[in-house]
Order: C-alpha cells, then sequence, then structure tokens
C-alpha cells in the first residue's frame, strides 16, 4: 500500500479505437487506486477526448472503454475531465458548450480548460497515456 499522500493526474491523448491508451489508463487507475493511491482527474486531450462521446458504437466482443470511464467514476469517484478546446474542434461538446443543442457528452465528463489539467499538476503527478 502507499506509504504517502502522492495522487496522479493523467492525460489522455489518444481516441479510444486508435490504440489501447485509454485502456491502460484504465488499468492504471485501477492499479494505482488499489495500492492506495489517489487519482485527482483523468484530463483527455486532443483525440483522447473522444473517450468522452457517448455516440460511441462498440462491437459486443470489443472491450466498452466508454462504460468503463463511467464506472471508474461511479465506484470511485474519479473526475474526469474533457479539453474543451480540443473537444470542440472534433465535435465532442456538452449540453452546456453545444451551440445548437446538439451534444455528445454527459456527465460525468465534464468541459474545462486545459488550466484545469495544470493546476492538478500542482498536487499530483502527470503520467500520459
Amino acid at each position: 500500500m502507499a506509504t504517502d499522500n502522492t495522487a496522479f493526474t493523467l492525460i489522455v491523448t489518444k481516441s479510444p479505437f486508435d490504440s489501447r491508451n485509454a485502456e491502460s489508463a484504465l488499468y492504471f487507475c485501477k492499479a494505482a487506486i488499489a495500492q492506495g493511491f489517489a487519482i485527482e482527474q483523468v484530463f483527455f486531450y486532443q483525440a483522447g477526448v473522444q473517450n468522452a462521446s457517448l455516440l460511441q458504437q462498440v462491437n459486443s466482443d470489443e472491450f466498452d472503454v466508454y462504460q468503463a470511464w463511467l464506472e471508474l467514476h461511479e465506484q470511485q469517484g474519479v473526475r474526469l475531465n474533457v479539453c474543451t478546446t480540443a473537444a470542440g474542434r472534433r465535435g465532442i461538446v456538452s449540453e452546456e458548450c453545444a451551440l445548437n443543442g446538439n451534444y455528445n457528452v454527459n456527465p460525468p465528463f465534464e468541459q474545462v480548460g486545459l488550466s484545469d489539467y495544470f493546476a492538478a499538476l500542482t498536487s499530483s503527478k502527470g503520467v500520459q497515456f
């Protein structure tokens, strides 16, 4: 078990279908929590913002990364932050950010600025996936 108060902030920069980065980030979170570490937040950036889209259609024989993020939040309270600028450029928008009423991001995913990621790094260690 962890003997210090180390917390981690993860940044995920790949889409859930381009690589296994998101899946690896999930496993990292679960392992860190099991060892007594805290996860300050998972920040989705660049193509990683696609992890937050509720419109993903996963084949029945594939790992459902979106559902796994929801379960991590529900079970552990991990904050799931999405870079609002990177998301907007890729058509990934929350209800609050939607200009035309069409949105594809629901809580617990929250659109925030990049400054939220950097602020978290002042009290946690960054890990990129």
